[in-house]
């Protein structure tokens, strides 16, 4: 996982609690590319990435968490605004795939979110984040 976004959530979600202010992340799982690339996953992962990272806040940030996921950390946005830039997002990525000839009618990119406060009881940003550790130590 990429420290520097991990430690910058850690830190904003330390901010949160104390100030009681939302705070969201969004993570938008690419491993159904996996079968259709060969070696330009990386690439790809990189350009989303970068194309990301122009069209959301300067509070808001852009990271790895992953060989095909992207995490969106997004201060002082509840869960519903975040469920707007994971569709946003979404619908960035085909686009990009779409100019790079994928075919992807029709796909879904799977998005997780984790949210405080959460009142729903749905899992935890720390445990999220905890989820993804184990997952890339495997």
């Amino acid at each position: 996982m990429e420290n520097g976004f991990v430690s910058r959530t850690d830190l904003e979600l330390k901010r949160a609690e104390r100030y009681a202010i939302f705070l969201s992340l969004v993570v938008l799982d690419l491993s159904f590319l996996s079968e259709k690339l060969d070696s330009g996953a990386s690439e790809l992962v990189d350009a989303v990435c970068e194309s990301v990272r122009e069209k959301i806040r300067e509070i808001d940030a852009v990271g790895r968490l992953g060989p095909l996921k992207i995490g969106l950390l997004l201060p002082e946005t509840p869960r519903q605004g975040a469920e707007m830039v994971g569709r946003r997002v979404g619908e960035q990525i085909r686009d990009i795939m779409t100019t790079r000839q994928y075919d992807v009618a029709g796909q879904t990119i799977p998005v997780e979110m984790a949210s405080y406060p959460d009142a729903a009881g749905n899992r935890t940003i720390p445990q999220f984040l905890e989820d993804l550790a184990k997952l890339s130590d495997n």
